[in-house]
């Protein structure tokens, strides 16, 4: 009597043996967080960013909004919420690090260029 293995030999099909293959963890890039209080839920920071989300919050009326750095290769992502504590208190939080400086064509105050300087 043949076992299953020898008769796919005689058959021309052979058990394909699988490669194990390691699983790549995404790096995480550092997270810098500020709390501001502000009516404005967009602050200043010299760089450009464009919208690409918005979602619904538990536990609060104000949804938390999604923006990526405009530059060219820049990875930067940036969420933006208010606290549901104090809807007076807007929660910024920096994902990643710019390879590049702020923008020059915006209307930067001296001290959102200094903040910059502080923590990049």
């Amino acid at each position: 009597m043949k076992r299953n293995g020898d008769q796919n030999e005689n058959l021309g099909v052979l058990p394909i043996k699988m490669k194990k293959i390691k699983a790549r963890r995404k790096v995480r890039e550092p997270r810098f967080c500020f709390k501001t209080m502000s009516d404005v839920d967009v602050l200043d920071d010299g760089y450009k960013w464009r919208k690409y989300g918005q979602k619904v919050v538990k536990n609060t009326q104000h949804p938390r909004s999604y923006y990526r750095c405009t530059q060219d290769n820049c990875h930067v992502k940036k969420r933006v919420e208010r606290l549901s504590e104090d809807p007076r208190m807007v929660i910024t939080t920096y994902e990643g690090r710019h390879i590049h400086s702020p923008s020059p064509d915006e209307e930067g105050s001296l001290a959102s260029s200094q903040l910059n300087n502080f923590f990049w």
